[in-house]
């Protein structure tokens, strides 16, 4: 079953504490972790994508859409939404009332915002990057690409940090 997400209103749902945090990159691969990934994902996002943003081809699984700087991501989700041919199998996540709106008058499934973070807080996660067969989060270091986007994310120049060869 196809599910579109809006992206934004979503990651601005209230979250339990197991999802704090979490953001376009995170929640994309939750997503292709989850049991919704098998039937399709598309998370729209408004406006272009910022320098922290995923590669909109590097979640398998999730497609990711950015609404670009003229359009809003609801107006795509509705584009969508009208041009689905099978629009009964979609189920659309948004708390937005016009794309709620416009999912019932296609007869597609929607479900508000905070429902779904809950049951994505809830959903079974299979193995995938970072994680471990229980859907528990892999301890151990960090991989070095998501240190390099933290670090480039808070502007942080690691050549400035301390000499790690001295004690604290």
């Amino acid at each position: 079953m196809p599910l579109i997400i809006d992206c934004y209103n979503v990651l601005h749902a209230q979250m339990p504490a197991s999802l704090a945090g979490l953001g376009e990159a995170s929640l994309c691969g939750l997503l292709a972790q989850s049991p919704w990934a098998r039937g399709g994902v598309t998370v729209v996002c408004d406006g272009s994508p910022k320098p922290h943003s995923p590669d909109p081809d590097s979640v398998a699984g999730v497609d990711l859409i950015f609404s670009g700087p003229s359009r809003s991501a609801d107006d795509v989700i509705i584009a969508l939404i009208e041009q689905d041919t099978a629009p009964r199998r979609l189920t659309v996540v948004s708390s937005d009332r016009a794309i709620r709106k416009a999912a019932r008058r296609r007869r597609a499934r929607d479900m508000s915002s905070e429902d779904f973070v809950n049951k994505l807080a809830q959903a079974p996660r299979g193995p995938g990057p970072g994680r471990s067969g229980g859907g528990k989060p892999a301890t151990g270091p960090l991989p070095k690409q998501q240190v390099d986007q933290w670090l480039d994310l808070f502007g942080i120049d690691p050549a400035d940090g301390p000499d790690p060869r001295k004690p604290r």
